[in-house]
């Protein structure tokens, strides 16, 4: 029997908690600190991972809003963790079973490709004449699929594994597509494939492939988020792969992207235990009793496992605030 499935944790399941770290949890979690000596962004991570904990995430309106407040009087840019891997592509496939060191280099990006704005962020890779470039995902084009299995026999490598279809769909609607009926969309390892796949497209079409990413989605702390604050028109292409925060009058709290080399003030977050988080738990109803000790700490484990969803590092201590009768759950007075 998993804990999970203990009978404590069956009952406080069944108690209907209602754990109050349900909105803006992560908003207290962190404490925002300025520091006003100019740094590039690599010595910034650094200074903040030593001194704190990372530099600053922001997820919600309310963080923008602590953070503008951590600096007050500022007028000026702040680094802030988030930045763009715009090297990193993935193919769809995303099986590293199928690359080799060299083959996941192997790129034939078209004259001045890639170039769509990164304010679209998700971008997907077309080829036309055998040449890729990059454009908005919801785009209607034919795609190619490969189709993996072995029913048939042939090499790994060969022109009968790919499939082009000439419907039009969006990136996601092809990756379905090929998902449902071959194995997925076609990832391009070698000139060989490369070739394959442009004998297999016509002249005059461009057609999908499984290359992809997202642009600005990770934070220096490990964090995915979809959330943006951005300057209107950023970020735009070519103009550096780390982000500032805006502190001041003009557009405050909003974000621009920056060459990482550059140097500014930044802002750390901190998790660290002088920072003590109140978290009231409210029970709906209960057919169990709460103040069993067995109970309590099934509660304190969800409310552990709550906070570690949402970004609470590891290396914190949770502990019930027991009032003089030595209980922790209470009736509530219903006047």
């Amino acid at each position: 029997m998993s804990p999970s499935d203990s009978p404590v944790n069956s009952g406080v399941s069944r108690s209907v908690l209602c754990v109050l770290l349900l909105s803006g949890l992560c908003s207290g979690l962190r404490h925002y600190v300025y520091v006003g000596e100019p740094k590039t962004r690599g010595q910034a991570r650094t200074f903040c991972r030593e001194t704190y904990t990372d530099l600053a995430t922001v997820e919600n309106m309310e963080d923008v809003q602590r953070l503008i407040s951590a600096a007050p009087g500022l007028q000026g840019d702040v680094w802030i963790g988030l930045y763009d891997r715009s090297e990193r592509w993935f193919w769809s496939a995303g099986d590293p079973s199928l690359h080799t060191q060299n083959q996941t280099h192997f790129k034939m990006w078209g004259l001045g490709q890639p170039d769509a704005s990164r304010s679209l962020g998700h971008l997907c890779v077309s080829m036309w004449g055998g040449w890729w470039r990059d454009r908005q995902c919801s785009n209607q084009l034919p795609f190619v699929c490969y189709d993996n299995t072995n029913i048939h026999g042939f090499p790994d490598i060969s022109p009968e594994r790919y499939f082009y279809i000439s419907d039009l769909k969006s990136w996601s609607d092809a990756q379905a597509h090929c998902r449902l009926h071959h194995t997925d969309l076609a990832s391009v390892r070698t000139q060989t494939e490369n070739t394959m796949i442009k004998q297999l497209v016509p002249i005059v079409q461009r057609a999908f492939i499984g290359l992809h990413r997202h642009t600005f989605s990770s934070w220096s702390d490990g964090t995915e988020s979809s959330f943006g604050n951005w300057i209107n028109g950023r970020p735009s292409s070519g103009t550096g792969n780390c982000v500032v925060s805006r502190i001041g009058a003009v557009n405050p709290g909003e974000w621009m992207e920056r060459p990482c080399s550059e140097k500014h003030p930044f802002m750390c977050y901190s998790t660290s235990l002088r920072h003590l988080v109140v978290i009231k738990v409210k029970v709906l109803k209960s057919t169990i009793s709460l103040n069993d000790p067995k109970v309590t700490d099934a509660i304190l484990n969800q409310i552990k496992a709550e906070m570690k969803k949402r970004g609470m590092k590891e290396g914190f201590k949770t502990a019930w605030i027991k009032k003089a009768d030595d209980n922790i759950f209470h009736e509530e007075d219903e006047n």
